[in-house]
Order: structure tokens, then C-alpha cells, then sequence
């Protein structure tokens, strides 16, 4: 016999039939008629029985039709060929995210003129399945009269097990932990990065493959990351800038590759301390090559005093580039010339933020104070010291947008000009 009622419209009328045993059991009790426990015992194993058919109902998956598709052209295949077998198609199974950061900056600094600029930093998250997601990020930013495009990131994230992510493509570098931790501008504290760490000394990011997990070890976590990689050129044909690596140059010279890694101890929740590295053979265009080693040391640590939350972060970072002869045929201007390698730089910053305070505005206010330096060879061309002391206030208007003032103290040697500036800078997280 043809069932009538479509499922949806038979459950309704299960839901009912349960509804309605109700007030004739009440009217049974006002009534005065005696109702037994067999009554009851029945009763309850109807509703039961009710239940399970109403759940079996809910579980049944209607028939997909293909019967619109099949009216024209592509659209003539059949669902199950369009879509494979429909689970990937699920609602919740795949889910796509639009987050990142945007920043608006006015500069002053002495010997320059003052200037406004903007940033705007998308970051795309793919939830793939339970175990795979792409994630990337882009940096918009104004140069003169052009908008530069450039990739910070874009990786695919296989998660083996519960401690345990392999990761391919250009992935943050995480030696470097100022860049993959705090330099979004919604995250550092201050308008400007510390010297040394961001267009600097270390790598911000690499293109490879990169192995990283966490394991407890009694109440202390002991998190790593190692990774193989494209390995950075080494610069020979720039009189400013001889020695340096240029960690944007995404093909490997000759074969090269760089291997790296960093171990982080969490030792409580507020405490931390990771120590990183990096080893690659580096070249110029038609150069030999020469070693290169790259060290970095980091701190993070916060406590709750003082009706708020007192925060140190420090990083310090050592390069250290082989024996080379640079500008050989003199065709630069200052060769040839050999000088020792050795680069390092670094910054220490503290903080305070208002959390207990009955006042709304110390509540959202919080200082900062950092010391930066680097330190490149004096007798490399180019290569000159500086420090820097940076005062900041920020007002946080949100939990991810925030307004800060900063001015920096700036020092050179070898005959460079002080750099002191006054920084402005509006910045907020989507």
C-alpha cells in the first residue's frame, strides 16, 4: 500500500498522537477513574516506541533528485557525478573564513619629511576537512603611487594526529618568533617592529615544508618546529647592502637549501623560553658559496599585578655569514673587500595594562616601553650600529582595534644621521 503522508508529515503526526495521550491521562486522573500500573507500564511504552520512530524518521535521508539537472547541457549530469559522493557537499564539512588586519600610520622623524601610509593584510582560512586547511595571508600596502601586492603567507596544514601538523608552502618562519607571534599590527604593542627581527637579520618567511608539534612533559609543554627550505641569496652585486641575505628570493641558488628549526619550554602558562636556528650554503648570482648560520633566543612572560597585566617580551638573534670575497673586480666601487660577517640585533620590551581599575579609561589604556638595537659589520659598506628607545601609550577602543602614540630615541654610528620620530597609528583585527 502507497504511504500518503510524506515523511516530515508522518512525523507530525507521530509528535501529535504523543502530544495528545497526555490530556487523556489527565482527564483519566480528574475523572477519579483508578488508573493501574499497567496503565502506566503502556502507556510509557508507547511513547517510547513513538519516540524511536519519530528518531528513525528524522535519520532517513530524503532521495536526492536529479531530475532539474537533467534538463540542459552540463547541468544534465547527475548530482552524484557533480558532487562525488555528496559528503564533501555537507553543510559544516567545509567552511571558509575572511579575517586579518588593516592600519592607518602617520610618521615624523627628524631628516625626513612626515608622511600618512596604509596597510591592509587579508588572511584567508579554508577548513578543508577535519585534518586539512589552507591558510594565507596578503600585505597591501601604498608605495608612491602604486600599491605593492606581496605574499606573507600561504600554506596547507595537515594535522597527523593530535600533537603533530605537517605544513607545506610558505609558512611564517618559526625561528623567528616576534614574526609569527606578534608582529600583526593589532597584536604588537607598538606602531613600528624592533630592529634586527623584521626586515632584518632572520628569515620572515620561508617556502618548503615544516614538521611542528606540542608534547606535555609533567606540567611544562615542549613545543618545536623543523623545516627545509629554499635557502636565501647572498647579496654581491648591491655596494649598500654586500653580505646581507635576502631572504625574499624564493629559488634556491645551485641546489641550496636551508635547515632550520626553534624548541620552545613552556614552563607555565605565563612563562616560555625557545631558542632557534638556521643552517644553509649561500650564494650570489654565479658566486660559490659560503655558510651561513643563523641563531635566535626568545622570552615571553606575563603576571597579573597591580590592577593589571604586566607583559616582557625579548628576542635576540646572531647571523653569522662564512668568508667571502666580495666585489672581486672592483666593477661596485669598493672592492675587492673582505670584512668579517657577523650581524646581530634584538629588542626587550615591557609592558603594563590597566584591568581592575574602576576607571573605564585606565581600564583601556596601557604603556610600553622597548629597546632595540643591530649591529652590522662597520667595515662592510654600509654597514653602520643602532639603537633605539621607543615610549608608547595605547588605547585599546576594542579587544582588537587600538589607537597608539609612540616617539622613538634613535643613536647611529659610523656617520648616519639619528633618526627620532613620532609615530600615530590606528590599527584594528577582523
Amino acid at each position: 500500500m502507497t504511504n500518503i503522508y510524506p515523511q516530515r508529515t508522518k512525523s507530525r503526526l507521530i509528535l501529535s498522537t504523543c502530544i495528545a495521550a497526555i490530556p487523556l491521562y489527565g482527564t483519566a486522573a480528574q475523572t477519579g477513574r483508578e488508573i493501574s500500573a499497567d496503565d502506566v507500564a503502556a502507556l510509557r511504552r508507547e511513547v517510547a516506541e513513538l519516540r524511536q520512530e519519530v528518531k528513525e524518521l528524522r535519520a532517513t535521508k530524503a532521495p536526492r533528485s536529479s531530475s532539474k539537472a537533467a534538463s540542459s547541457g552540463v547541468l544534465g549530469r547527475s548530482f552524484t557525478e557533480l558532487t562525488g559522493d555528496g559528503d564533501s557537499a555537507m553543510p559544516g564539512e567545509t567552511k571558509f573564513v575572511l579575517t586579518g588586519s588593516a592600519e592607518a600610520t602617520f610618521s615624523s622623524a627628524r631628516n625626513s619629511a612626515s608622511n600618512f601610509s596604509a596597510v591592509f593584510e587579508p588572511i584567508f582560512l579554508y577548513h578543508i576537512n577535519d585534518s586539512l586547511m589552507f591558510e594565507g595571508e596578503l600585505e597591501l600596502e601604498l608605495d608612491g603611487g602604486q600599491t605593492n601586492t606581496k605574499l606573507e603567507f600561504a600554506q596547507i596544514d595537515w594535522s597527523l594526529n593530535d600533537n603533530l601538523t605537517l605544513i607545506a608552502g610558505k609558512f611564517l618562519n618559526p625561528m623567528n618568533s616576534y614574526v609569527e607571534r606578534y608582529a600583526p599590527t593589532w597584536i604588537r604593542k607598538l606602531p613600528d617592529s624592533p630592529l634586527g627581527l623584521y626586515d632584518g637579520f632572520l628569515p620572515e618567511s620561508n617556502v618548503g615544508l615544516q614538521l611542528r608539534g606540542v608534547y606535555p612533559i609533567g606540567n611544562s609543554h615542549l613545543n618545536f618546529a623543523a623545516y627545509v627550505s629554499n635557502a636565501p641569496r647572498l647579496i654581491t652585486d648591491d655596494p649598500e647592502a654586500l653580505g646581507s641575505l635576502d631572504f625574499d628570493n624564493w629559488s634556491s641558488q645551485a641546489d641550496s637549501k636551508a635547515y632550520g628549526g626553534r624548541v620552545g619550554l613552556q614552563l607555565c602558562p605565563n612563562f616560555e623560553i625557545g631558542y632557534g636556528a638556521q643552517y644553509a650554503r649561500v650564494r650570489g648570482e654565479g658566486t660559490r658559496s659560503t655558510s651561513s648560520l643563523l641563531q635566535s633566543v626568545d622570552l615571553a612572560a606575563h603576571m597579573d599585578a597591580a590592577k593589571g597585566r604586566i607583559a616582557l617580551l625579548s628576542q635576540y638573534a646572531w647571523s653569522k655569514t662564512g668568508d667571502f670575497t666580495y666585489d672581486e673586480d672592483g666593477s661596485l666601487g669598493v672592492g675587492p673587500t673582505r670584512f668579517s660577517n657577523k650581524r646581530n640585533g634584538g629588542y626587550i620590551q615591557l609592558s603594563y595594562r590597566g584591568k581592575q581599575w574602576d576607571s573605564d579609561l585606565m581600564n583601556r589604556l596601557e604603556f610600553i616601553v622597548r629597546g632595540d638595537m643591530s649591529k652590522a659589520p662597520n667595515d662592510a659598506p654600509g654597514g653602520f650600529d643602532e639603537k633605539r628607545l621607543t615610549l608608547g601609550v595605547d588605547y585599546w577602543v576594542s579587544s582588537a582595534t587600538v589607537l597608539k602614540a609612540a616617539y622613538e630615541i634613535d643613536n647611529r654610528n659610523n656617520g648616519e644621521p639619528n633618526a627620532d620620530a613620532f609615530l600615530l597609528q590606528l590599527s584594528t583585527g577582523f
